[in-house]
């Protein structure tokens, strides 16, 4: 599992890819038009692509018309799941540090 994380972190740590993804949001979408939304060429944007195809965030076709770009949501719930433990850590780690932190019986005064 930390390997899909790795890769779905560090693809989704560019804005670019980031604006890749949601860009798909609307369907699969031609490369072409894809490049023209993020405003780039499409040389530029097929190594973005091919990171986000590696973290599995996308899968790529090719037609008669060009590449067909279809996003997969899937590791975004393994991105989540992360996200969510982390958090719920830290809320907990936070509560027990102002519970310890607060006075006692006797400590009035001190």
């Amino acid at each position: 599992m930390a390997s899909a994380l790795d890769a779905a972190l560090l693809a989704l740590a560019d804005p670019i890819r980031r604006r890749i993804f949601e860009v798909l949001f609307a369907g699969a979408t031609r490369a072409a038009e894809i490049a023209t939304a993020v405003g780039m060429k499409r040389d530029d944007l097929s190594g973005h692509l091919a990171i986000m195809e590696s973290a599995g965030l996308i899968a790529r076709q090719q037609s008669e018309g060009g590449e067909i770009v279809t996003a997969d949501p899937a590791p975004l719930e393994i991105v989540a799941k992360w996200i969510n433990t982390n958090r719920e850590l830290w809320t907990m780690r936070s509560q027990m540090q102002s519970v310890s932190h607060e006075p006692g019986p006797g400590d009035e005064g001190q």
